[in-house]
């Protein structure tokens, strides 16, 4: 192909020559040598007989009122160029035809049959000009004259059928939308303007910038003289081929001897025809090469030239081109008819046809309730190149103007983004952003967005769009109406990761705390801020997960399902990073003690049992984070004091690594009153040291043990410190000391702890005897400072047995562990 040209219409002459010289200093002109106006320097001139497909060296074709020729594609006899329209710089498509190209009929035929493609030409033009309908090509421009050329504009052209079938791969889908549409434009033909096109071939279909298939090639085209009843020509081989129709798209009937008028019927037979060469990919049924005795046989065997292509065609179609091709012109259906068999009953098929249409539904709730509902219903069941090549395309040319139809397409949109090739995402940028331009004058809008907001920050990596959605959920926030603001709520745990600490702290937690009137012994609203706050937790660093723990205090409800959120939040904080819950006292006022009045509250028990163990589980974790930092106030107080680091203090020997998967199962004695005849109990070591009666208590599905463990983990000093990791030899000696501390501590709240400890030492031998009475004195004074003032004032009072923590439990299992493997060594 030879590169593409500009052609561009001159500025119009002035009568004075100081008008002329004003306007070409203003545009920039130079004189020519005729002295006339140039043109316009941001349109190259471009020569055709250098650059273009034109080799005439006249002007260039409707040069006055279009520029820029580009040129696309041949089709038939003419070519056609891109171009812009002077007036508006809308887009066009000139057709040419080269006036060297022309074919003139043999002179032995006669004065009266002496016509040429000039005439053929002609005659097409003005029969396309008088035809108005969405599936005939339009006409912009009529047809003018050079000395080199024959030419006219339409609306722009995509391709003609043939290329588009050929050349690239249709969608089923989209062929049946094509092959409907162009049964619609027959269907006018015959009914409205009372034409056989007479040459229904793929040349005469054209293919838009749309994707629209439209009917041209008009050249063989009658009017009826009767109704139903166009007047024929018979085929000769005495003309050349291209001066008369196609022989294989020709009805059979038009070549009967002595015939001179035929019904719609002929188009009928022509439009079976092209179907079966549309869903063929492109192979003729009837490939005659004009050769009238090779088309006649071919007609008689056509039932096995479509048995060839049965599978591309599937038996509903079969069945109907059967009829369509049928010799007898009585069995041929009429062109409404074939639109309405099974093969097209899709109701994607019907969306996509309600779509191109949608410019002529005048009513607005119809078309937004077709936008909202039939389409939004069909879109996951269209292919992905159908939503580009034709839907968006609609939207773009017949809706992106119309504000009150953005809401009713949102739906559409949004799956389209959701589920499309990341390579096409690009393409829905314009749109989201203008709908996110007017979210803020749109309720329904904004609230659709704030609810599938997520969907943005995932695909689009926009920053003009997440600034825009940042604005909209404060907007939102802050507004008085509580559906908005429900929205708003609602959609926060779905893109709380995507949002700026920065935004997080400045901007949504003051919104938040302005939410008192909207939460207001309300459980449902509550509990949708629980969930955002939830999520929003992990994003929170040291300083602002502080101001979120007020945001929790806005839900005050003390029903069993907001108690058991806040439980959950407690749990979701612990497991994320404990080292951010630094201030005892806001974890005292925000979470633990709504959770302690939580259980005080009958309906949690009564509600399921599980959530009131989960609740319980929350507070204890909470206890063992309360009671780190207070170890870690005294560690620093003590550091303060001595002016050095102590190696391993009571902090380090918490600082225990506590997989259940390398502790024993024990069995312990139990200090307490039971019931059963059985004095000891079957107990369980979980993984932060607890002992875990299966037996005799209640357990949940979400084990207290198992969870506590799990927190434990996390909690142990702030860290997640393995033994094998971090601990030199000897650290690791320190610790095993200081777990036989922790045992001497467990044991003072159960049994006779020096009596016990004076065994131990002996079996660990006499070296280590000391050190046990002087770690079992330290573990009863600090078991004393936590001792109650009761029993101290009636020290011979049974005390029930205290419950040991998770770590003097480690101790006391380790320390069994360790005398039976010394008692082993010693025998």
């Amino acid at each position: 192909m030879a590169s593409s040209s500009n052609f561009m219409a001159p500025p119009p002459k002035m009568n004075k020559t100081s008008s002329m010289n004003s306007l070409r200093k203003t545009l920039g002109l130079k004189k020519p040598n005729n002295g006339e106006l140039s043109m316009v320097p941001s349109r190259p001139i471009v020569s055709p007989t250098l650059s273009s497909p034109l080799q005439g060296s006249g002007a260039a074709p409707l040069e006055k009122d279009y520029h820029s020729l580009e040129y696309r594609l041949t089709h038939g006899h003419w070519r056609i160029f891109n171009s812009k329209s002077v007036f508006g710089n809308k887009d066009a498509s000139v057709l040419v035809f080269d006036k060297k190209s022309n074919v003139k009929a043999p002179p032995k035929l006669g004065k009266s049959k002496t016509y040429s493609m000039f005439d053929l030409i002609k005659y097409e033009t003005q029969q396309l000009m008088g035809l108005i309908h969405p599936r005939i090509l339009h006409m912009e421009h009529s047809l003018e004259e050079t000395k080199d050329y024959i030419s006219f504009a339409t609306e722009q052209i995509f391709g003609n059928l043939e290329n588009v079938v050929t050349d690239e791969s249709l969608d089923r889908l989209e062929i049946k939308l094509g092959v409907l549409q162009i049964i619609d434009g027959m269907s006018y033909l015959h009914n409205s303007a009372k034409m056989l096109h007479g040459n229904l071939t793929p040349d005469a279909i054209y293919v838009t910038a749309t994707k629209t298939w439209k009917i041209g090639g008009f050249s063989f085209a009658v009017n009826a003289k009767e109704p139903n009843c166009y007047p024929c020509y018979p085929w000769t081989k005495k003309l050349p081929p291209c001066l008369q129709p196609d022989l294989d798209f020709l009805a059979p009937e038009n070549l009967a001897p002595g015939q001179t008028t035929v019904t719609s019927a002929a188009d009928v037979f022509s439009l079976g025809v092209l179907i079966c060469w549309i869903y063929a990919g492109g192979k003729r049924l009837i490939d005659a090469k004009s050769n009238l005795e090779t088309y006649h046989i071919v007609v008689g065997q056509l039932d096995a030239a479509l048995q060839c292509i049965s599978n591309e065609l599937g038996p509903n179609l079969k069945d109907s081109m059967a009829k369509v091709l049928s010799l007898d012109v009585e069995v041929r259906p009429t062109v409404q008819l074939l639109s309405l068999i099974k093969h097209f009953d899709d109701p994607c098929l019907s969306a996509l046809r309600q779509l191109d249409d949608i410019a002529q539904v005048f009513d607005p709730s119809q078309k937004s309730h077709f936008l909202s509902q039939t389409l939004n219903v069909a879109i996951p069941h269209i292919s992905e190149s159908v939503w580009f090549n034709r839907v968006l395309p609609r939207f773009n040319e017949q809706l992106l103007e119309l504000p009150e139809m953005y809401y009713p397409i949102t739906k559409p949109l949004f799956h389209i983004l959701e589920h499309c090739e990341s390579h096409n995402i690009h393409k829905m940028k314009p749109w989201i952003r203008k709908l996110m331009e007017a979210a803020p004058h749109n309720k329904l809008l904004r609230a659709f967005i704030l609810e599938n907001m997520s969907a943005l920050f995932r695909r689009l990596s926009d920053e003009f769009v997440e600034d825009k959605c940042l604005d909209v959920i404060i907007l939102s926030l802050k507004s008085e109406d509580t559906s908005l603001q429900s929205s708003a709520v609602r959609g926060l745990p779905h893109v709380a990761e995507y949002l700026p600490v920065g935004f997080i702290t400045k901007k949504l937690i003051p919104a938040i705390m302005g939410l008192p009137p909207f939460l207001h012994e309300n459980v449902p609203r509550q509990l949708d801020l629980l969930a955002a706050l939830a999520a929003l937790s992990d994003r929170c660093d040291v300083s602002s997960i502080v101001h979120l723990f007020g945001c929790i205090s806005l839900c005050n409800s003390s029903h069993p399902v907001i108690v058991h959120a806040k439980s959950r939040i407690v749990q979701r904080l612990v497991m994320r990073d404990p080292n951010r819950l630094k201030d005892s006292q806001l974890l005292s006022i925000h979470l633990l003690n709504p959770l302690v009045n939580g259980l005080a509250c009958k309906d949690l028990s009564t509600f399921s049992c599980a959530h009131f163990d989960d609740v319980l589980s929350s507070v204890r974790i909470l206890l063992d984070v309360l009671e780190q930092r207070r170890y870690e106030m005294e560690d620093r107080q003590e550091h303060k004091q001595s002016n050095h680091h102590l190696g391993l203090n009571r902090l380090g020997n918490r600082r225990v690594s506590m997989s259940s998967t390398n502790l024993p199962r024990v069995m312990i004695s139990a200090a307490r009153p039971s019931f059963s005849s059985d004095s000891r109990k079957m107990s369980f070591l979980s993984a932060d040291g607890r002992l875990e009666d299966r037996g005799s208590r209640r357990e949940s599905r979400d084990s207290r043990g198992s969870l506590e463990s799990d927190m434990s983990i996390r909690i142990g000093n702030g860290s997640d410190i393995s033994d094998d990791s971090c601990f030199s030899s000897h650290s690791a000696k320190g610790r095993r000391q200081s777990w036989l501390d922790g045992y001497g501590h467990s044991v003072s709240l159960e049994q006779n702890t020096n009596g016990f400890l004076e065994t131990t030492s002996r079996n660990l031998g006499d070296r280590n005897s000391m050190n046990f009475k002087q770690r079992n004195a330290r573990a009863s004074e600090r078991r004393a400072r936590t001792r109650s003032p009761n029993a101290e004032l009636d020290p011979q009072r049974e005390q029930p047995p205290a419950r040991p923590n998770s770590f003097t439990n480690l101790g006391h299992n380790i320390v069994l562990t360790y005398r039976n493997l010394l008692y082993k060594d010693h025998t």
